[in-house]
């Protein structure tokens, strides 16, 4: 393995454990987490789904070679809940987002959107070096 190859695979891992540690946060604090899915105004399916689709792309991009397709999906989800985050900061929603389950109970910030966006960097340079 060389160190393009290296470099991609720490890239990715970083993301997997963010997505994984959300996930399993949000299933250690289910009815936080259910509580505040509602009160953002959730799909109840969504708020179910969620959890299991960020554990399961989280432990692909922990122990996986990167792939495209896992790459893309997790990148597509990480646009979809810094597009909803930034949403909530500029209309100054006071509702928790519960990203990290009970863990972060405050409401989204731009500090919350900034690492987002780093997290699709990472998803990114992963990419480009896989």
């Amino acid at each position: 393995m060389d160190s393009k190859e290296i470099t991609a695979r720490i890239c990715a891992a970083v993301v997997g454990a963010v997505l994984a540690l959300a996930g399993a946060s949000k299933v250690t604090s289910w009815n936080q987490w259910r509580t505040n899915a509602r009160q953002q105004h959730l799909w109840s399916v969504v708020a179910v789904a969620l959890p299991g689709l960020e554990l399961v792309l989280g432990a692909a991009l922990l122990v996986l070679k990167p792939a495209a397709t896992v790459l893309g999906l997790a990148t597509l989800l990480l646009v979809v809940f810094t597009s909803f985050l930034a949403l909530q900061v500029t209309t100054k929603s006071q509702v928790p987002c519960a990203c990290f389950g009970a863990h972060v109970n405050r409401p989204p910030s731009w500090r919350d959107v900034i690492r987002n966006f780093g997290l699709i960097g990472l998803m990114f340079a992963a990419a480009a070096l896989s």
